[in-house]
């Protein structure tokens, strides 16, 4: 049973109740497929939240959908991937963010599948994905 790995762009719509996830996470949570973020995920939802005009609100919402998500530490076995995608990405003259790089790494070593709307993630090799707001 796979587990996914939810970007940035698809975790901000699912908190904003977007039909095109919302529907399909909670069907395959509720059979028991696993739902995560990494901390640098993490990061940027709460950089996301503290930038913005409804700081308390959105900061509730954070926290009310993190007591039903898995968290994915970003680790020292992460950080070795990390090292190796960024060194791939640079050999093929295709860099990417390093915020998704970490991203990636996480997902490479876990085996998860990557929910994500960014295209540059289909440069990493062996990296599973897919995007649930098509």
């Amino acid at each position: 049973m796979p587990s996914y790995l939810l970007d940035t762009n698809h975790v901000s719509r699912l908190l904003d109740g977007d039909d095109r996830i919302t529907k399909r996470v909670r069907l395959l949570h509720t059979g028991g497929h696993v739902f995560g973020i990494s901390m640098t995920v993490l990061g940027e939802l709460y950089f996301a939240a503290y930038a913005s005009r409804h700081r308390e609100a959105n900061l509730n919402r954070l926290n009310a959908f993190l007591r039903d998500v898995f968290l994915w530490d970003y680790d020292r076995p992460a950080s070795e991937e990390f090292g190796r995608i960024r060194a791939e990405q640079k050999a093929k003259g295709r860099p990417i963010p390093p915020t998704d790089a970490q991203i990636a790494a996480v997902a490479r070593l876990h085996d998860l599948m990557v929910l994500s709307e960014d295209k540059h993630f289909t440069y990493i090799n062996d990296l599973k994905l897919e995007n649930w707001l098509v």
